[in-house]
Parts: C-alpha cells; structure tokens; sequence
C-alpha cells in the first residue's frame, strides 16, 4: 500500500470533522507528525524508550568503569603484597577515581600510606573516607586506630579500636593493638588484661607474649616478665628483640649469666645492635671481668656513636668500674664538651668522673651545668645530691634527691633510681638525726629494689639508733643473706 501524505490544510479540516464545528486546534499538528500517527511501524513509546536506552548504556558506562577500578584495585593488591608501595597507592588512587564509592579502595590505600610512606595523616584520611562509606567495618577503625599509634595518638587509638571490638569482640588483634596502646600510656594493668584476652582468642602468637611480658617488666614483675619472654622464644626463637628483653629482665634480677647468654643470642642473630653489646657490657663489669666488658662497651660505642648519652655513659663504664681512671675519663669528657658544649650528659659524666675523684665541688659545678641544660632529667639532681651528701651539706642533699623523686615516673627502671634516691635521702635524714624519716626513705627504697642488702643495713642502723633492736637486727640478719646470696 502506497504511503499517504497529506497537506497541513487537510490537517486541519479533518480535525475539524472529527471534533466538532467548533476548532479546537491550539498548536498545529504538522504534516510529519501526522504522518508519524498514520505510520503503522510507529512507535508510541519512543520517549520511554529512548530513556531506557540512555540509562541501560549509563549502567553499561558504570559497570565498565567498576570493572576496570576493580581490575586496578587487584593490581594495587598484589603491589602492596609485594612491598611496592608507590605502584600500590597509584593504582589505588585510580580506582578511586574510577569508582570514588567503594570503600576498600580507600582501606587499603591508606595500609599503603602506613606500611610504605609511614604517612600516618593520609593513612588516617583514608580510614577515615571508608568508615563514612562503610561505618560498621571493624578493620577500618582497628587501622585507623594502628595508625594513630603510630602519631602517638593513643587516647583516639583506644577510642577506635574499642569500637573495633565492639564490632568484633572474638578477634585477636583489635585487642593487641589496644593494649599496645594502653602499654605506651603506661596504663600496665589494662595492657595485660588486652594481651592476656589476645593470648586466649590466639595462643600461638608470640607478639602477644612478648608485649604483655613488657608489661610487666614495666610494673617490676620481673618472672613473670620472663615466662612470657620464654614462651615468646619459644614460638619464634629467631627474634632478637624478645632475648634482649628477657636479658634486661635478668639483668635486673641480678642474674647476669643468663644476661650474657640472652644478649649473645641476641648479637648472633642481630650483631649491630649496639644495646646489645651495651648490656652484655655491663654483665661482665658487674662480674669483674673487665677485659671482656671494655671489648663489649667499645663495640657499642663503635655502632652508636652519635647518641651522646648512650656513648658517653658506655665511655665512662670503661673508666668507672673496669679501669678506674677517672683523670684520662675527665680529660676525654672535657674535649667532647668543646665539641658539644650543649650535651648535658658530657657535663654529667664528667661531674660522675669528679665525684668518684671525690672532688665534690667540680662535680656539683658539672651537674649543676647538666641540669640547667636539661632541668627534667632525674638522674641530675640525684648525682647532684650525692655530691651535696658527701660534702655534708645535707639540706641541699635531701633537696635534691626529693627532686629526683618527684620527676621520676612510676615505671621500668626508674624504680631502681628512686629507690637509690630514697636511700641516699634516708642516709641524709639519719646524719640530720631524723631516724623516723630515714627509716620511711629506707623502707620504700626496699619496698622500690628490695635486693639492695645496703638499704637493709642502714634502716637496721636507724632502728638501731631509736632502740628498737629486734627490728634492726631482722634488717642486719637479711642484709647479711642478701650479701651471701650476692656472691653465689
């Protein structure tokens, strides 16, 4: 059948017969819409159609798109699994661009940004854009919560990996890491309540072990400290770090045969720790064996010699219990300090040389200078304090040992300083006649490093100064057991 084709005057007219007499026309149907109308292959739902086929080939765009951000984020994988971080971030930074609502992408950028730049501000960003994209993910907040541990940030850490926890209470990690956080607070107890729930959800891990044994090195629970360095060895016994510890743990308890054999073990599997060979230093000088001890000091001088403090007191050891020439440890201090007229700790040893020289005067001079350069370190005025006490000049004595006291922190090693301080207070207290104050100096003392036999013998003194004999002689009695034990 022949196409019909009309003019737009016909348009009109027949409109007009089917309507009415009346025109009702307001715009004018042209000859092609018509045509259109009479079409029989016309479609009547082009319209829909067409937005059909627009949307279709949206999604098809999108789908594209997802599947090639899908394809970099995969590669960005396997970079960052193969520690090439800066190929792992570019591939991730375009799958964002591909695809900027997936969360994952951001995720693992931001492990990127940890792991490989040590970038903890863009690594937080990124936690943080997948947590806004996916707020009920436990491992975004454990990471974002890692890495503001790596800031120092240890209150937003804990808030981050509570909420970790929350979300996923059975698993291991979230509560290592908040207890790592809780450990460099200083808040002991919640760290080993962290690390001991780590320990149950996951016992063969020896970082766990390793940490809460750290724990309670912090809190003078030595044996416990060292069971928990013993496990952690026993599960992965190629980790230098966990000998080193378990050997300081000794050190403390005065067992320096198993602090040598520790930090040799640590040497042979990392021989250029200079910590080390510092440790195992002061082993052999506690032993008497000089030749060996002065071998170790030099070797950690030789791997650390930038860290002033570290060499000058390794330096001094050398002189102070090995060879006891204070005059060559005086002359080899005082050419550093024209090097470094800024480093407290030369101005430091140097009074400590002095002061072994029992010239008291040049010693409080030098840690006078140490403390004016650095008036938070404890160590300074108890040195200074000593000098003060050994001049006779007590007042000053017991002031500055009370200095040292008040700046010292409730952890780790500083408990063996105060309990020094506390006796040295309590020996300046008992030549002021103050028996009552000494005896409470003495006590905490013992109470601080209770297996120090001098500290028993000078509260026995004291007790034995106010009449109270059977104390004293209890005090004498263990001093003279802690003696014998000493040189067992």
């Amino acid at each position: 059948m022949a196409e019909e084709k009309i003019s737009e005057t016909e348009t009109k007219k027949e409109i007009k017969t089917n309507k009415g007499e009346e025109e009702k026309l307001i715009i004018p149907i042209t000859p092609e819409k018509v045509n259109l109308l009479l079409d029989k292959t016309a479609d009547f739902k082009k319209p829909k159609i067409l937005i059909k086929r627009a949307l279709k080939d949206l999604k098809q765009k999108e789908k594209k798109e997802e599947e090639a951000a899908e394809r970099k984020f995969e590669e960005g994988r396997k970079f960052l699994f193969a520690k090439d971080y800066d190929k792992a971030i570019e591939d991730f930074t375009k799958a964002i661009e591909l695809n900027p609502d997936e969360p994952k992408f951001y995720y693992l950028r931001g492990v990127a940004y940890y792991y490989g730049k040590g970038d903890y501000d863009k690594a937080i960003e990124d936690f943080t854009k997948a947590i806004e994209l996916k707020p009920d993910d436990a491992d975004f907040y454990h990471w974002r919560g890692v890495a503001y541990i790596g800031k120092k940030d240890y209150d937003k850490a804990i808030q981050d990996l509570t909420k970790a926890i929350k979300l996923k209470p059975d698993y291991a990690d979230f509560y290592y890491w908040r207890g790592k956080a809780y450990l460099e607070k200083g808040l002991y107890n919640k760290a080993i309540k962290d690390f001991t729930k780590a320990i149950e959800l996951n016992p063969d891990e020896p970082w766990f072990y390793f940490r809460r044994g750290q724990a309670y090195y912090w809190e003078r629970k030595y044996d416990k400290a060292i069971e928990d360095f013993t496990k952690a060895i026993k599960l992965n016994p190629d980790e230098a770090d966990f000998y080193q510890w378990r050997g300081e743990a000794y050190y403390w308890k005065r067992d320096y045969d198993k602090v040598i054999e520790d930090f040799t073990k640590a040497i042979e599997l990392y021989p250029d720790d200079a910590d080390s060979y510092y440790w195992r230093g002061r082993s052999y000088l506690e032993k008497g064996l000089y030749d060996k001890a002065i071998e170790d000091l030099t070797k950690a001088m030789k791997l650390n010699p930038r860290d002033a403090k570290f060499y000058a007191e390794s330096y001094f050891l050398l002189y102070w219990l090995g060879k006891g020439d204070y005059d060559k440890a005086i002359e080899d201090f005082t050419k550093a300090i024209k090097l470094n007229p800024d480093e407290p700790w030369l101005y430091y040893l140097r009074g400590k040389a002095y002061f072994e020289k029992e010239d008291y005067d040049k010693a409080i001079e030098d840690f006078t200078k140490a403390i004016k350069l650095n008036p938070d370190e404890p160590r300074f005025y108890y040195l200074r304090g000593e000098a003060y006490y050994g001049e006779g000049d007590y007042d000053k004595a017991i002031e500055d040992f009370t200095k040292a006291i008040k700046l010292y922190p409730d952890y780790g090693i500083s408990y063996y300083w105060r309990g020094k301080a506390y006796f040295w207070r309590g020996e300046a207290y008992l030549k002021k006649g103050l028996y009552d104050k000494a005896i409470e100096d003495f006590s905490k003392a013992i109470e601080l490093y209770p297996h120090n036999p001098e500290y028993y013998r000078n509260r026995g003194i004291a007790y034995e100064l106010m009449g109270l004999y059977d104390k004293a002689q209890e005090d004498f009695k263990k001093a003279m057991e802690l003696e014998e034990k000493k040189k067992k």
